[in-house]
């Protein structure tokens, strides 16, 4: 049964620490799911446990709004906190996904004013956007919420003016700052806000989202939109600065008008130098009569703060650590702290001569990897403490700033974002992002269909089941710190640094390792009718007869029902699968970019490319191709639209694309070239499926017109069209060019025979990466060779997957190959245990045959793994951490070969008769054609508007509910929820159903 997310959460130390002998790490190898404790504590899908309320005498509370009974639309994605200059008022900003909630009564779905910029009034446009301000009277060390108020779009932005009067806040996509003053009771709009300038129709409610750094130039195809990220205020609250997030840029405002007095622009369209770029926080040092004198500004593309000497505009370039976020000026205004996320340090700038005085490493002694993630800072009322949130460890750090390391740390909630430390220094408070999902088993069906389950209109899918929540921590003792350090590193793994046995052994045995990752899917959605297991049947809507393949190597290999993506979405979820961890980056856009900014102003930067630009290729070229060039170079030839100069990520962890010796970091290939192996990759960070290659009139669809257009082939090679412009550098050499990764619709099966004759080209590499995207989804109006339906495109993921095992298990190499294949994230598809819970299989002669798995295992398990049996280095501190999936594996090897089962619908009308050619053999083995309730016309007539050209540029709850009522309909209820008996009661019958179509198979299936 269910627990509530929040349930327990303030328990005292002792109890949490008796959570130690029964829920372990997932890394030590618990065989618990996902979940909360009532101890207070709650293992992670990341494999990591969290106690949030471990310090003595502090609480944890969700961030509650109120609009329901339940905690379904409360506010999720925490991001920042300030706390007035008298100490008395704290403010919490969220960005993030919080949206589309509803009545639990009636099912209407939340809507409010959005204000008119010019005069703070209610405009008459409502939106279903609930960003939020709460703010909190604290004067008692309690926190009493005094307001929440709502803003449609925000972006981590959040400051006070210093006499306390009135705050500001990051409008985000909006590319506005909007001001609150209080009238003696409250904080009400004081308009008019501030309008930056950038998009069009400024002063609307909404404006357009057009004005990032392309928008005047010949490449304003592929122009994003603004956005405001970090902004300060001057002590005399007369300026105020703006970081302009895609235009690399600041706005000085002068706040009494409103007015932008200028803008200091680091990088235009056209220049060769990386400057300035993706500025995201921003600190004022003002004079002794409080006017601005100087701006710091953190640029997280180029590893600097940049300084704008507001009277001279001079601009001076400060070289830091990787990816800075957060600053903060000490209280004399000499040192400036910046977090830098990427290589867990924090740089001190000593503000009057403009260099680095000091570099504090937050890492353990002596350990060389990374992923703490530091993402804000405060300081305490003496100076001597600075107090750093350390998003990947779920703590904070207390940093001796006079002894320059780190005292200890505090356990907190899932990925903390802010702190802020109450004025007498006894308190801090802590939010943080995100908690455990829970089971989604309606995920988001409103439809007569979901009611059965969803009584009350509950919002199923998984960005908006994780909720944030807020804590007050007591300043600890050193003592107490030391014990709370201890429990940091437990709940993070450091104890589990130790040799595996079977992967010792095994390293000699596997010299291939194929990783496979595909798009999406829950457990339950797939394999939730498999007759061993914790599978949910009636959740399942693609079962052995459109998927054989899938249920075929589950049973067949190891079966593994307890595992978990680590990620909710794409952008996290190709970050854990590629580098078992993600950036502060990814963590602060990718709910945003899911949520209320719906893919306007920022842009899907997680498979190597930034504002939609392929960073691995050149800006301009002699012969200006999609696949050689960057689209800014074939729209603009002159080079004056080129931005973005070299090939460095914004978003990519430390090491990416270093080969060095002794480098540590990166992705899975960085680890295994450094390593001297081998690498051929399919699919991996291969940018075909971008937004400026739409048509003018459907931007839904491709433009085969458009100059960046790539044709599908069904034979790219034969017909010498290269399909794959890559993004990392590394991968330029080791990329097949003719294989198209996601397009849905290509089929799968293309790929696959695209693979298996690059393969029979080049032969095994030690590491080899293959996207097979096609159980994603769409295009249906589009899709070739007639897979224009979901189980159409289901059954051709799953042959191709299946020719692809029998392919290798029959070549000599298979005796030394181990193939993992994962979903990148589970966001479509409802699971009766966690949302997070997906596929994962383990396929290799040395892969324990026709066994249940039920330990709980995650994708950095199985980066772990690969990792393990390659002998190659771990990237950072989660799989260094993370217990490798020895239960999957035996000494002893079985080299029996895979034959592939064909996908009866893959035989029948529509489907293309050459598309599959075994379905004219006799000898092959299929499955019966079974009916599918909606054709190719009714998929494209209701997800009409809707963009799969590129991953999840959609309303995800959206189609959620269509692939519900299209493939069961809507005359067949969501079943009601059922408990363990009752699961196990139906298995029996289960097993006599899949040994019956298992007999039918091999007899009268056969053609």
């Amino acid at each position: 049964m269910k627990t509530s997310r929040n349930q327990g959460y303030l328990l005292s130390l002792l109890l949490v620490s008796s959570l130690s002998a029964s829920i372990q790490s997932a890394s030590a190898g618990t065989t618990r799911p996902v979940g909360n404790s009532e101890s207070g504590a709650a293992l992670l899908p990341t494999g990591q446990i969290i106690t949030p309320a471990a310090a003595p005498g502090s609480t944890f509370a969700p961030l509650g709004t109120g609009l329901r009974t339940d905690d379904n639309a409360d506010a999720a994605e925490a991001v920042s906190t300030a706390l007035s200059p008298d100490g008395k008022t704290l403010l919490v900003l969220t960005s993030g996904y919080n949206q589309n909630f509803k009545d639990e009564n009636t099912g209407s779905t939340f809507t409010y004013p959005v204000l008119d910029p010019l005069t703070g009034k209610p405009s008459g446009t409502t939106t279903p956007k609930a960003e939020w301000v709460f703010v909190y009277d604290v004067t008692s060390g309690k926190l009493v919420k005094k307001q929440q108020i709502n803003i449609p779009n925000t972006y981590n932005g959040l400051a006070w003016a210093k006499d306390g009067s009135r705050f500001f806040v990051s409008g985000g996509i909006d590319d506005r700052v909007y001001v609150y003053a209080s009238n003696g009771s409250q904080y009400v709009p004081d308009a008019p806000f501030i309008l930056l300038g950038h998009n069009s129709n400024q002063t609307a409610p909404f404006p357009k989202y057009d004005g990032g750094l392309l928008k005047d130039t010949p490449a304003k195809a592929v122009s994003t939109g603004a956005v405001v990220a970090g902004i300060a205020v001057s002590q005399d609250g007369k300026t105020l600065v703006a970081a302009n997030f895609e235009n690399d840029s600041i706005s000085i405002v002068d706040t009494p008008t409103r007015k932008v007095i200028k803008e200091i622009k680091f990088f235009r369209a056209g220049d060769k130098i990386a400057t300035g770029e993706f500025p995201f926080d921003v600190a004022i040092k003002s004079t002794q009569k409080g006017q601005a004198a100087k701006v710091f500004i953190s640029s997280q593309r180029d590893n600097e703060v940049v300084t704008v000497e507001i009277t001279s505009g001079k601009i001076t370039r400060i070289p830091i650590g990787s990816q800075p976020n957060k600053v903060l000026l000490s209280a004399d205004q000499n040192r400036l702290y910046v977090a830098n996320g990427n290589d867990d340090s924090i740089s001190v700038i000593d503000t009057n001569s403009n260099r680095v005085v000091q570099t504090i490493s937050l890492s353990r002694p002596g350990d060389k990897y990374k992923g703490a993630n530091p993402n804000s800072l405060a300081l305490s009322p003496d100076g001597g403490t600075l107090y750093v949130t350390l998003g990947g460890e779920n703590a904070i750090a207390v940093v001796d700033l006079q002894a320059g390391r780190v005292n200890g740390r505090i356990p907190t909630g899932w990925y903390p974002n802010s702190v802020s430390v109450s004025f007498d220094g006894q308190r801090l408070y802590v939010v943080n992002a995100k908690s455990n999902s829970g089971p989604n088993p309606s995920n988001s069906r409103t439809t007569p269909a979901g009611l059965a389950r969803n009584t009350n209109f509950k919002n199923d899918y998984n960005w908006a089941l994780e909720k944030a929540g807020i804590s007050i921590i007591p300043v600890p003792s050193s003592s107490t710190l030391a014990t709370l350090s201890t429990q940091v590193d437990k709940n993070n793994g450091f104890y589990n640094r130790r040799p595996d046995r079977i992967m010792r052994y095994l390293q000699g045995k596997i010299k291939h390792v194929i990783y496979i990752v595909k798009e999406n899917r829950t457990y339950d959605q797939v394999l939730g009718d498999l007759p061993i297991g914790n599978g949910d049947p009636e959740l399942t809507l693609f079962p052995y007869k459109i998927s054989p393949n899938h249920h075929k190597l589950s049973l067949g290999f190891a079966t593994f029902d307890n595992f978990y993506d680590s990620g909710e979405s794409s952008g996290v979820g190709w970050s854990w699968s590629t580098f078992g961890r993600t950036t502060d980056y990814t963590e602060k856009t990718q709910s945003v970019l899911y949520g209320n900014a719906g893919f306007n102003g920022l842009t899907y930067d997680y498979e190597g490319t930034n504002r939609n630009i392929s960073l691995a290729l050149p800006q301009t070229s002699s012969n200006n191709s999609p696949i050689n060039t960057r689209i800014t170079g074939v729209l603009d030839p002159s080079g004056g639209s080129s931005i973005l100069p070299g090939d460095r990520d914004v978003n990519a962890p430390e090491g990416d694309g270093d080969l060095g010796v002794n480098v540590i970091g990166g992705y899975l290939w960085d680890s295994a070239l450094r390593a001297g192996k081998t690498v051929r990759n399919y699919g991996f960070f291969v940018d075909n499926g971008t937004p400026y290659v739409t048509s003018q009139t459907d931007p839904t669809k491709r433009d085969p017109k458009n100059p960046a257009y790539i044709p599908i082939s069904p034979t790219p090679y034969a017909d010498k069209i290269p399909q794959a412009p890559v993004t990392k550098s590394v991968l330029l050499d080791k990329t097949d060019p003719y294989f198209r990764s996601f397009d849905m619709n290509n089929p799968d099966i293309y790929l696959y025979n695209e693979w298996e004759r690059d393969i029979n080209q080049n032969g095994l590499p030690n590491l080899m990466l293959v996207r097979l995207p096609h159980d994603h989804f769409g295009s249906f109006g589009t899709a070739l060779a007639g897979l224009n339906t979901p189980e159409l495109q289901m059954a051709d993921n799953d042959y191709a997957i299946g020719k692809l095992v029998e392919k290798i298990s029959r070549m000599p190499e298979w005796k030394e190959t181990a193939i993992f294949i994962i979903e990148d994230d589970s966001q479509n598809g409802p699971d009766h245990v966690d949302s997070h819970r997906s596929l994962a299989y383990v396929i290799s002669p040395y892969t324990k045959r026709g066994v249940l798995v039920s330990t709980n295992y995650n994708t950095i398990s199985v980066l772990r793994t690969m990792e393990d049996l390659l002998n190659i280095g771990y990237l950072g501190i989660t799989d260094a951490n993370a217990q490798p999936m020895s239960d999957a594996f035996t000494r002893q090897p079985n080299f029996e070969p895979y034959t592939a089962i064909v996908p009866g619908n893959l035989c029948a009308k529509p489907v293309d008769p050459k598309l599959v050619p075994a379905c004219q053999d006799p000898n092959v083995e299929n499955t019966a054609a079974v009916p599918i309730l909606n054709d190719a016309k009714w998929w494209a007539a209701i997800t009409k508007g809707f963009n799969f050209i590129g991953e999840d540029n959609l309303d995800a709850e959206e189609f959620n509910e269509i692939l519900w009522e299209g493939i069961k309909g809507d005359n067949i209820p969501y079943p009601k929820e059922r408990n363990g008996k009752n699961l196990r009661q139906n298995r029996d019958q289960l097993l006599k159903n899949w040994q019956l179509s298992q007999t039918n198979n091999s007899t009268g299936a056969k053609k």
